[in-house]
């Protein structure tokens, strides 16, 4: 992973998980969240995703079905990836996104297209871009962002936290 993508510190960390579980609910993957675990030893299992996210294929359905779920996938993949990044830095850092962070993640969501959902670059971009503009109108919010410091600091004092107790954390969300 680049330099410039890993956590800071704690706080840093907690701004990831907080900015992930706020993508799912908005992407309305959250049926897919299994649990947020701060001591998770790697980032990537921090956010504990039921097994239905990550789809292994299945011979009962359509080839076009198969896809349209690993471009599902990819999508909320590329979602929770940039809310990680965004919360961290609109919301937790009050800055803007990097270029150099933002150069890092595109690359990222470039070969994970192309690897999981055999995707061109124009089709990763299109997702990529969307995404990015969604989701930087989202976390410039001021009520998401409020939202967001009150979930990050429960987080933070708790430590693990089941899809039911992220749900009701972010019910405010579904207000706004």
């Amino acid at each position: 992973m680049e330099d410039n993508l890993r956590y800071t510190d704690e706080t840093d960390r907690c701004y990831g998980a907080t900015g992930m579980a706020i993508g799912l609910v908005i992407y309305d993957g959250d049926d897919m969240l299994a649990q947020i675990d701060l001591d998770a030893t790697d980032g990537a299992e921090m956010l504990a995703l039921t097994p239905d996210f990550y789809f292994a294929g299945n011979p009962g359905i359509s080839a076009r079905s198969a896809w349209n779920k690993m471009v599902s996938n990819f999508n909320i993949g590329v979602g929770l990836l940039i809310a990680n990044l965004m919360c961290r830095h609109l919301v937790g850092r009050h800055r803007t996104l990097p270029d150099d962070v933002r150069e890092a993640i595109h690359d990222i969501a470039r070969e994970e297209g192309s690897l999981s959902a055999m995707l061109d670059d124009d089709e990763i971009d299109r997702i990529f871009n969307k995404s990015l503009s969604y989701l930087n109108r989202v976390f410039s919010h001021r009520g998401v962002q409020s939202v967001a410091h009150d979930f990050a600091d429960e987080l933070s004092r708790r430590r693990n936290m089941s899809r039911v107790d992220v749900l009701e954390q972010l019910q405010a969300l579904r207000m706004l």
